[in-house]
């Protein structure tokens, strides 16, 4: 790698310095703009992971589709009172064929064009993964799990997963968010976010049983996760790498949640 030129070689190397091997299961988040001018684009990014986990790992991404959420809600901008119907009656319901993610980067919506690559069924919060575990991790997401452990990040937590950070940083990691649902926090019950549904029982908007909108302090268990080892990171272009056990991190997370329920949303 020279200067802030990013190659799909200078990734592979890089991936490979933070300890993601052959057979791996692993959850990207990533900001491509932060890295720098990398060549291919997300082509390199997605093609550089598959290189180093091989046929035998499962690539994941969040695919989340926000633009799903009742209308009536939606800020910046708003819909005027008096289109919030019309709006509502025009919506398409999620379809994980052609439902494009938002607010998630380039590299989700590039991979979603991948052969082999099942997406979950979350009208929110759903996520793709192509290779050996794709399916295990796609095929169940209840509704109001959307990272409970039923969902596909408690699969990622039980298979030993890792997440890898790209451009971004805890924050933006929403695996995160199964330690909540694990350590039952209140808070995920005060949720008013409802999202379009279309299923057996008709179309609606159904408002959510448990969902995380407040929590954002995830850098909070940083220190610990390096600690013991589990979070390693590296330089690329313009940006840090890291790669984080996420087991290990869901525990420290439960753990702290467990001592204080408003550990992640307070300071």
């Amino acid at each position: 790698m020279t200067g802030n030129t990013v190659t799909r070689d200078d990734l592979r190397d890089t991936f490979l310095r933070l300890g993601l091997r052959r057979g791996g299961v692993v959850m990207l988040h990533s900001s491509l703009s932060e890295i720098g001018f990398v060549v291919n684009g997300a082509l390199d990014v997605i093609n550089a992971i598959l290189d180093v986990i091989g046929e035998d790992g499962t690539f994941v991404v969040p695919t989340h589709t926000g633009q799903l959420t009742d209308p009536a809600d939606w800020q910046n901008p708003a819909v005027p009172k008096e289109d919030v119907e019309r709006v509502r009656a025009s919506m398409e319901a999620f379809d994980p064929r052609l439902t494009a993610p938002r607010n998630r980067g380039i590299v989700p919506q590039t991979f979603l064009m991948y052969p082999k690559v099942f997406r979950s069924s979350h009208p929110l919060n759903s996520v793709a993964a192509c290779g050996r575990h794709s399916q295990l991790l796609t095929s169940h997401h209840p509704l109001d799990e959307s990272e409970g452990p039923a969902s596909p990040t408690g699969v990622l937590y039980d298979l030993g997963g890792s997440i890898l950070l790209l451009g971004v940083g805890l924050e933006a990691c929403t695996g995160l968010h199964l330690a909540e649902f694990l350590a039952e926090t209140p808070y995920l019950k005060e949720t008013k976010i409802k999202v379009l549904v279309h299923d057996e029982d008709g179309r609606r908007f159904h408002r959510l049983r448990r969902y995380p909108t407040t929590s954002k302090y995830f850098n909070k268990i940083r220190p610990d996760l390096v600690a013991i080892g589990a979070l390693r990171e590296t330089s690329i272009g313009n940006t840090i790498a890291t790669l984080v056990d996420f087991a290990p991190a869901i525990d420290l997370a439960v753990k702290a949640l467990r001592n204080d329920p408003l550990y992640l949303i307070s300071e």
